[in-house]
C-alpha cells in the first residue's frame, strides 16, 4: 500500500481530524495540570501534617510535664504560636500561648467519625482560612499519660480509679507559608490551564489561517491558468469575428430586404461575443489605466441621465467628490453597478438609490442601492469569481473587472444584503492625494 492511499480516508476530514486532536490534547494536558496540582497540594497537606506532629512531639510533652520554659523555646524553633490541653467538652485546662479558652470541637467531630481504631491516637491537621491559621487536633487517650509517666499503676497492677488524664490537644500554628504555597499552586495551574486554552485557540487559528491562505493560493493558481486560457481563446476569438463583422456587412448590401431580419439576428450575437472578448482583455490588461482627477459626483450624474432618471441621488450626498481614476475605467464600474441594480429583479421596480459620502480617513464612499431580489449567502462569496453568473444572458466578468480596476487604485468594492431586502453595492476609494 502506498503513502497515498494509506492516508487516503483523511481526505476531506482534515478538520475534524486536527479539531479532534486538538480537544483531545487539551483534556490530556488539562487533566495532567490538576493532576500534578493536586498531587503538590497533597504534598503540601502531609508536609503540614508532618510539621504539625513535630510540633507535638517536641512541645507538648514538655508543657504536659509543666517544663513551660524549654516548651516556649521548642515552640519557637517549630512555629507553634499556642498549645492548649482541653477537656472532652471543649474547655481549656492548661494552655500555652494563642488559644481559645473554649474549642469549638463540633468542627472536628466528622473528621474523627471517619476515623478508624487504628487512627484514633493520631492527629490531623487542617487551615484555617478565617484565621490563617493551621489547626492541629489529637485526642490524647490513655497514650498521653503513659509518655509523660503520669500515670502509675496499683500495687495490685491495676490502673488507678477514677482516671484522670486530658482528653484533646490541640496545638496552633502559623499557616501563612502554607496559604501562600497553595495559593502559588492554583496560580499557577489557572495560569498554565489559561496558557494552554490560548496555545490550542493559536493554533487552531494558525490552522485555519494556513488552510485559507492554501485554499487562496489554489484559487490564484486556478485563475492564473484560467487568465491564459482566457488570453489565448479571447486573442483566437478575434480573428474570426473580425472576419465574421466583414461578412456580414457584405451580406446586409447584397441579400434582400427579406432577409436583413436573419442577419440582425447574426449581427447581435457576434457583437456580443466581440464585447465579451473585449471585457475578458481588459480584465487581463493593466487595470490602473491613466489616473487623472476627476469627480465622482458629476460621474454619477451623467450615468443618472443615460439611465434615464431610473436612479435616485440620496439627499445629503456630496456634491463634489474628487478621485484620481482612469475616467473609462471608472465610468466602466459604476455603469455596471447601477445597471446590475436595475437588472437586480424581473416584474419589480428596483428603486436604485446612490448615496456620495466621505468618512474621518478622507475616503471616498459610494453606495449604490436596490431593493431587487438580493444575492444568496452562498452567491456572495462567489459573486467576484470570473465568469460567474446568475443571469441567463451574463458573463460573470463584469464584477471581477470592477472589483480589478477599483482595488488598483487602493480601493475596495463590497457586495451585502441591504436591510429589509435588496443589495447595496459599496465602493471605497482614496481621497485625492493618496
Amino acid at each position: 500500500m502506498n503513502r497515498s492511499r494509506r492516508w487516503s480516508f483523511i481526505e476531506g476530514k482534515e478538520q475534524i481530524f486536527v479539531v479532534g486532536g486538538l480537544i483531545f490534547l487539551f483534556a490530556l494536558l488539562v487533566t495532567l495540570v490538576l493532576f500534578l496540582s493536586q498531587l503538590i497540594i497533597e504534598k503540601e497537606n502531609t508536609l503540614m501534617q508532618f510539621e504539625a506532629e513535630r510540633g507535638f512531639a517536641s512541645s507538648t510533652l514538655l508543657l504536659l510535664q509543666e517544663e513551660h520554659s524549654r516548651a516556649l523555646s521548642a515552640m519557637r524553633e517549630e512555629n507553634v504560636r499556642g498549645i492548649g490541653v482541653y477537656s472532652n467538652t471543649g474547655r481549656l485546662r492548661l494552655g500555652l500561648g494563642e488559644v481559645p479558652n473554649t474549642l469549638p470541637l463540633e468542627r472536628f467531630n466528622d473528621i474523627w467519625r471517619n476515623r478508624n481504631a487504628s487512627q484514633w491516637n493520631q492527629g490531623v491537621a487542617t487551615y484555617n482560612p478565617e484565621t490563617g491559621m493551621i489547626e492541629y487536633i489529637r485526642f490524647s487517650r490513655l497514650t498521653i499519660q503513659v509518655e509523660t509517666g503520669d500515670l502509675m499503676l496499683e500495687e495490685d497492677g491495676y490502673l488507678p480509679s477514677p482516671l484522670n488524664f486530658p482528653d484533646v490537644l490541640y496545638i496552633l500554628f502559623d499557616g501563612q507559608q502554607y496559604y501562600q504555597k497553595v495559593m502559588l499552586v492554583r496560580f499557577f495551574s489557572a495560569a498554565a490551564l489559561i496558557g494552554l486554552l490560548a496555545f490550542h485557540l493559536l493554533v487552531y487559528s494558525i490552522y485555519r489561517s494556513n488552510r485559507k491562505y492554501r485554499e487562496t493560493l489554489a484559487k490564484q493558481e486556478n485563475l492564473v491558468n484560467l487568465g491564459e486560457a482566457a488570453r489565448t481563446l479571447a486573442h483566437e476569438i478575434k480573428n474570426p469575428l473580425s472576419a465574421i463583422t466583414l461578412q456580414m456587412a457584405l451580406l446586409k448590401k447584397t441579400l434582400p430586404s427579406s432577409s436583413k431580419d436573419d442577419l440582425m439576428v447574426v449581427d447581435t450575437e457576434v457583437q456580443r461575443l466581440i464585447q465579451l472578448t473585449n471585457k475578458v482583455s481588459d480584465f487581463l490588461r493593466n487595470p490602473v489605466g491613466t489616473p487623472e482627477r476627476m469627480d465622482t459626483a458629476a460621474l454619477i450624474e451623467s450615468l443618472r441621465h443615460t439611465f434615464q432618471n431610473r436612479i435616485t441621488i440620496v439627499p445629503g450626498s456630496l456634491q463634489r467628490a474628487f478621485i484620481y481614476f482612469d475616467p473609462d475605467r471608472a465610468r466602466s464600474v459604476f455603469e455596471n453597478l447601477i445597471k446590475n441594480a436595475l437588472e437586480s429583479c424581473i416584474d419589480c421596480d428596483p428603486k436604485v438609490e446612490v448615496e456620495i459620502t466621505r468618512d474621518k480617513k478622507k475616503f471616498v464612499h459610494i453606495l449604490i442601492r436596490d431593493r431587487g431580489e438580493g444575492i444568496s449567502e452562498e452567491n456572495l462569496e462567489k459573486i467576484f469569481d470570473p465568469f460567474f453568473t446568475t443571469k441567463i444572458h451574463g458573463s460573470g466578468i463584469g464584477l471581477a473587472i470592477c472589483r480589478q480596476f477599483v482595488r488598483a487604485r487602493g480601493g475596495n468594492l463590497k457586495l451585502y444584503p441591504r436591510e429589509g431586502g435588496g443589495t447595496v453595492a459599496e465602493v471605497i476609494l482614496p481621497p485625492e492625494h493618496k
